[in-house]
């Protein structure tokens, strides 16, 4: 089962295909909009900002040596 989670990226992100996804986007797993539906599957990017404790936990099993650069946590 996939993980449904909420990020805002801070920069563009261009590994979602040709065209990159605007900084500031915010990606729902959970809906069903353009950016969200590519991005399912893939770990958020790591300089995303998590909007929830599933995408807090993404980044911190896709970036394990990487924890002191991501966004500070889920609170």
């Amino acid at each position: 089962m996939e993980t449904l989670m909420r990020f805002r990226l801070s920069q563009a992100w261009r590994r979602l295909g040709a065209v990159r996804c605007p900084a500031g986007t915010v990606i729902d797993t959970s809906t069903d909009d353009y950016w969200s539906r590519r991005a399912r599957g893939l770990p958020p990017p790591i300089t995303s900002v998590p909007l929830d404790e599933e995408a807090w936990q993404a980044q911190l099993q896709a970036y394990p040596d990487h924890r002191h650069l991501l966004g500070g946590g889920w609170q």
